[in-house]
């Protein structure tokens, strides 16, 4: 899949009619859409990994503010690993068994998103600010492991979340992403890091992931992470991503980040400098193990919000919490 990683992203990336693919059962096909309520420090996400050629969906939905950090105590999460995929299913055209559904209005553009049950209900619009960079990522950082073709981007949010009776106006900007290639099992000796986004305003944003240099360090441990790909919005103008650093300066005793601070360069020989102040935390835990949260940002002097998404290999983080528990 070498000259996926170089072409530019077009229309049919949004589709799996369009492209071949192995007999492998384990070909990805996923997307992630977030949303969040800020003023109420709730974040969310609408989640989905196809796995075409075993016909099914495994995909949910999760919804959590600054009172709970796991999927059992935060606001709501819903989360079923085997949906049957009808005939007629696409990457961003499908109505799932666990009432997820997801309908493309335009290309790398514009997308409608559902979901039912008796405790919540969203009715969301995610349009894209920009037309998706792909992100070049290569080996060098393990990232591979998450298929041969990905893109990210920011967007606006706009709809509503019902919530236990309580209607909930949600009109944010937040991140997508689509990955696409063979992803066989759970991700194991990744080299942590992070994956920040931070939206100011339409002349000043960003969305970047990282790499701790040392994966089997403590948490505890200061680390310099360094910046594998992604870009930013300087001025209005959108860069590529070509150097920079990640670091967290200050954490709780769980291992959850508090502070981050980023410097990025890009290909116009520009930099961006950014900090957050993390707002809420769900630890989440599947393919990868991620300290998922809310975060409020001052990007170069312009504040917005966005997320810190910070990751250790889930042995790190293991030991780290059985520690902080007494174990």
């Amino acid at each position: 899949m070498t000259g996926e990683l170089t072409r530019e992203i077009v229309a049919e990336d949004d589709s799996w009619k369009h492209h071949p693919r192995p007999d492998d059962p384990f070909w990805n096909e996923s997307g992630l859409f977030g949303f969040m309520v800020p003023e109420r420090k709730i974040d969310g996400y609408f989640y989905v990994w196809h796995r075409p050629n075993m016909n099914l969906t495994s995909a949910g939905v999760a919804l959590w503010d600054d009172k709970g950090t796991e999927t059992h105590n935060c606001l709501y999460s819903e989360w079923f690993h085997f949906n049957p995929m009808s005939p007629d299913a696409d990457l961003f055209d499908f109505e799932l068994g666990n009432n997820m559904r997801c309908t493309l209005v335009e290309p790398l553009k514009r997308y409608e998103l559902g979901f039912i049950s008796d405790e919540m209900t969203l009715d969301l619009q995610w349009t894209a600010a920009y037309h998706p960079p792909n992100l070049h990522y290569t080996a060098e950082h393990g990232f591979d492991i998450y298929g041969g073709v990905h893109y990210e981007l920011l967007g606006s949010v706009t709809g509503t979340i019902t919530l236990h009776g309580e209607t909930i106006p949600v009109d944010c900007h937040h991140f997508h992403d689509h990955s696409r290639g063979p992803r066989p099992g759970p991700a194991r000796n990744v080299p942590g890091g992070g994956f920040d986004f931070g939206w100011a305003s339409e002349n000043t944003s960003f969305a970047v992931t990282s790499a701790r240099p040392d994966s089997k360090a403590p948490v505890t441990a200061k680390s310099v992470d360094q910046i594998s790909y992604g870009h930013f919005t300087k001025d209005g103008v959108l860069g590529q991503v070509t150097g920079g650093t990640r670091e967290v300066i200050e954490r709780e005793p769980d291992g959850r980040p508090r502070r981050v601070v980023l410097h990025l360069e890009d290909e116009h020989g520009r930099t961006l400098d950014a900090q957050s102040q993390v707002q809420n935390c769900l630890k989440w835990h599947s393919l990868w193990h991620m300290q998922w949260c809310l975060a409020s940002w001052t990007i170069e002097g312009e504040s917005g919000w966005g997320e810190n998404q910070d990751w250790f290999d889930i042995e790190v983080i293991r030991a780290h919490q059985r520690r902080a528990l007494g174990a």
